[in-house]
């Protein structure tokens, strides 16, 4: 979880070497990661375990020269780092897909397989066990990125709070990390007030049209006074109180 410097991927392998940006990064990234904990780089054909306090294990690797490039820099970095990498027998190492779709969804069940093992820091409770649906959304700050063509726009920075179901603990998640967890159903919810909105699928809203109810609500930035997290924006969604099960569940 977290995202590498955009200059990762502008430097060729060969001439490639980490500076004082990338591994104080690495250090606060990978220090953070508990033992037996997996990372998996976005869009690098690569993943790792932790096995060790100062030891990762190559587990997994597409058989593509782009992946073989990521990971000798992905192994500089945490040997700059201070970790040992191990590259024995064990790694799974496949051909990647020729469809561009295909690749993207076998990446993404990847990292779902991934989200299902992760566990909490303070007592190791599977997190995929504790009530997810039950999760806050929060504001942290809007903050200004440079878009593709050099322009800057500004965003808005949330996180998502889910307690641990073993022992309370409140777990602050980056929201495509929780997404992973819960799966698309409890992403598309937003629980405020006391009322739950939950997204309607295209199919939800035909039946509802057809029956000719329009009870739904289209949220915007904001609703009711409270801000309304950005991948519900523009979501027609139902409004029930929380702890009682709507009928279209």
């Amino acid at each position: 979880m977290g995202c590498l410097p955009f200059v990762w991927l502008m430097v060729r392998t060969m001439d490639w070497k980490a500076n004082e940006e990338l591994i104080a990064w690495g250090n606060e990234h990978l220090g953070a990661i508990p033992i037996d904990g997996i990372w998996s780089p976005d869009g690098s054909g690569v993943q790792y375990k932790k096995t060790d306090v100062n030891e990762w294990s190559l587990i997994f690797m597409y058989n593509h020269p782009t992946s073989k490039e990521q990971h000798e820099k992905f192994k500089h970095l945490m040997e700059a780092c201070g970790y040992d990498v191990l590259e024995g027998d064990g790694v799974q190492e496949v051909v990647p897909p020729l469809d561009p779709q295909l690749h993207m969804q076998e990446e993404y069940e990847r990292k779902q397989s991934v989200a299902q093992g992760w566990a909490c820091p303070e007592c190791e409770y599977p997190l995929a066990n504790s009530e997810l649906d039950m999760r806050l959304d929060e504001y942290v700050e809007d903050t200004e990125i440079e878009l593709s063509n050099g322009e800057h726009t500004q965003i808005e920075l949330w996180r998502c709070l889910i307690n641990c179901g073993g022992c309370g603990a409140v777990i602050p998640m980056e929201p495509d990390d929780y997404h992973l967890l819960a799966g698309d159903e409890y992403f598309m919810r937003w629980n405020s007030n006391g009322y739950k909105y939950s997204a309607l699928t295209r199919g939800d809203m035909k039946d509802l049209a057809d029956a000719g109810i329009q009870t739904g609500t289209v949220l915007g930035s904001t609703h009711e006074g409270e801000r309304v997290p950005p991948w519900m924006w523009g979501i027609y969604a139902i409004k029930t109180k929380l702890f009682e099960r709507s009928e279209e569940e």
